[in-house]
């Protein structure tokens, strides 16, 4: 009998989640993601915890910090929820009134297309690792939790998985982008909603941004109130936790009226509305945000930003992309040239950004 060492072991189980060990470790996110797919296929639906410990249990013995590897499986797991392999849903029978569980739900197979022939895959099987078949599934390139799979000369590969029974998603359901509008549409929504607030009170440790400073440094942008009048996106203190997001109206430093963030009913965090609407608020008065373009590695190109950008679109460029280091910016996406065109579009039609040069005079 063969005694197998902690390497041997690794390295049967990665092959085993039809990955190359050669190329991932079992610690890898690309093999934790692996091993919670295995374990959604035959436990879901279920709680979070529960899919968690199965996949950290059997890494007893294996893993030098158990604790680490946990706080990894946990996270690829929320990035797997977002991306769409994994749904989470409250228990609906469950009463209300006393803390529903949230269930976790395999998501049947499916992918995602893009203009550029690429596709995700999402979801997960039951019976065994993947639905395609073993000269498709060879071209799956793992990065991270994402899957991605591209067309090859004269392919189409969007009818070839349909085919195979694969539920194609639409990419703006997936993405979860907000409706198409306006920089103009979405300041007029807002105020709208900031006309109907009642009359506010002082606002203690309120910071606003100034529009008026220029776009390219973020955090030169905020300030104190002065003799400040007009509407700002802004934030404030409370007694406990992190500091609110509103946007407010002003008259001479003193506050008239706010509404918080996230709306009612909203689906996205705080931080999100609020830097979407100042996106908004500077294209709508002609000084649009920007980004910039730089060549990367052989077939790609670099976006580089200067402010922050909502979780829904960080997401999506997840998908498409990957971030790399930024130097100059705030922070940066590599894509490939054949993503990009439509990357573009969608960051002017959404948020309003303006490309400047990657070398200005």
């Amino acid at each position: 009998m063969k005694q197998l060492g902690a390497a041997d072991v690794h390295a049967q189980m990665v092959t085993e989640l039809g990955l190359d060990p050669s190329a991932v470790d079992l610690t890898s996110i690309e093999a934790v993601a692996g091993a919670l797919r295995r374990a959604a296929s035959f436990l879901c639906p279920c709680t979070a915890l529960t899919l968690i410990r199965a996949v950290v249990r059997p890494m007893r013995g294996l893993v030098q910090d158990l604790d680490a590897f946990k706080e990894l499986v946990h996270e690829t797991l929320e990035a797997m929820i977002a991306h769409g392999d994994i749904l989470e849903h409250r228990d609906v029978e469950e009463d209300p009134g006393h803390g529903a569980a949230a269930l976790l739900y395999a998501a049947p197979a499916g992918f995602v297309a893009r203009e550029s022939g690429t596709v995700f895959l999402l979801g997960v099987t039951t019976d065994q690792l993947s639905p395609l078949p073993d000269k498709l599934e060879a071209r799956i390139e793992y990065v991270n939790h994402l899957r991605r799979l591209s067309s090859g000369q004269g392919e189409d590969l969007r009818s070839d998985l349909l085919h195979l029974g694969l539920l194609e998603v639409s990419f703006r359901t997936w993405s979860r982008a907000p409706q198409p509008e306006t920089a103009s549409q979405h300041v007029a929504r807002l105020d709208q909603m900031l006309d109907a607030a009642q009359p506010s009170r002082e606002v203690p440790g309120l910071s606003l941004l100034d529009p008026t400073r220029g776009v390219r440094y973020y955090r030169g942008r905020w300030v104190e109130p002065r003799s400040h009048s007009g509407r700002y996106v802004a934030r404030r203190s409370q007694a406990y936790g992190a500091d609110l997001w509103c946007y407010i109206e002003m008259c001479n430093g003193s506050p008239e009226r706010l509404i918080d963030f996230p709306s009612v009913g909203s689906r996205w965090r705080g931080c999100d509305e609020a830097w979407r609407l100042q996106m908004a608020i500077d294209a709508h008065g002609g000084n649009p945000q920007h980004f910039r373009i730089r060549s990367g590695p052989e077939g790609t190109r670099v976006m580089e930003f200067f402010s922050p950008l909502p979780l829904w679109i960080r997401r999506r460029w997840d998908a498409v992309g990957e971030p790399v280091a930024a130097s100059g910016c705030l922070f940066a996406y590599r894509l490939r040239d054949a993503e990009l065109p439509e990357e573009l579009r969608f960051a002017g039609d959404s948020l309003w950004l303006q490309e400047i040069s990657a070398n200005p005079s």
